[in-house]
């Protein structure tokens, strides 16, 4: 099997450490291809910089369907979209047969079954609100306790690891003391690990989106081909 990781964020270094990440858990029969978005941010922490995401990883999925064929290889199985929020998650269905699990979208319904309420741990200022916007959308309004905001610059936050650790458990201690949560979602593609590494730590479960989002993927690859073309657009659900 043959997964797809594509980051939307235009960080090639974010896009190894996330498969890297990945490895140790991968089984050896499934292939691992990275794809960054080509243009945007470094790392998407702005409603703009969302909107210009959904763009680009029409790109990037396109240009590594493209060209694993021209290279005479099979079809991605499944595609792990690590970006928190997935903008963009459903043209991307629309327009490709492979199934496509977002690292916030997996996260959320892992959370689901193991608890009554969620809280949300990210990095960027900005995120809440735009996770607000998600949380009403889908309909989970009444299940998320809150949100937890990491400081600091993402790249810096993503590579220092010993910082990174640091102010990521500091940041669940507090959504777990104020918020009361059931779960802890670690969520963003430049906090892939921290939650796993913290799950003994906490008093609750602690969730790695990467990790769960992984773990999805793999499982609907393994179900094998479950339609023979993309969603109609039709059927996308419309805000």
């Amino acid at each position: 099997m043959k997964i797809l990781v594509l980051n939307g964020n235009t960080s090639a270094q974010v896009t190894e450490r996330m498969i890297s990440s990945l490895r140790p858990r991968c089984p050896e029969s499934v292939q691992l291809v990275g794809a960054t978005a080509p243009f945007g941010m470094p790392y998407v922490s702005t409603r703009a910089a969302v909107a210009v995401a959904g763009h680009a990883v029409q790109e990037a999925v396109r240009a590594a369907v493209e060209g694993e064929a021209t290279a005479g290889r099979g079809p991605f199985d499944a595609c792990l979209y690590a970006c928190f929020g997935e903008p963009g998650i459903e043209a991307l269905r629309e327009t490709h047969a492979f199934p496509v699990a977002g690292m916030a979208e997996a996260s959320i319904l892992t959370a689901l079954q193991l608890g009554a309420r969620f809280s949300i741990v990210t990095l960027g200022a900005a995120w809440p609100a735009m996770l607000r916007d998600l949380m009403r959308r889908a309909g989970f309004e009444a299940r998320c306790a809150g949100f937890g905001v990491v400081p600091g610059d993402a790249l810096a936050v993503a590579t220092r690891r010993e910082h990174g650790l640091r102010v990521v458990r500091e940041a669940v201690d507090e959504v777990i003391a104020r918020q009361g949560p059931d779960v802890v979602i670690v969520g963003g593609a430049a906090l892939a690990g921290y939650g796993t590494a913290l799950a003994a730590q906490a008093p609750v479960p602690v969730l790695d989106s990467l990790v769960v989002s992984f773990e999805q993927a793999l499982a609907l690859a393994r179900l094998g081909p479950l339609r023979s073309g993309p969603i109609r657009p039709d059927r996308v659900p419309q805000d």
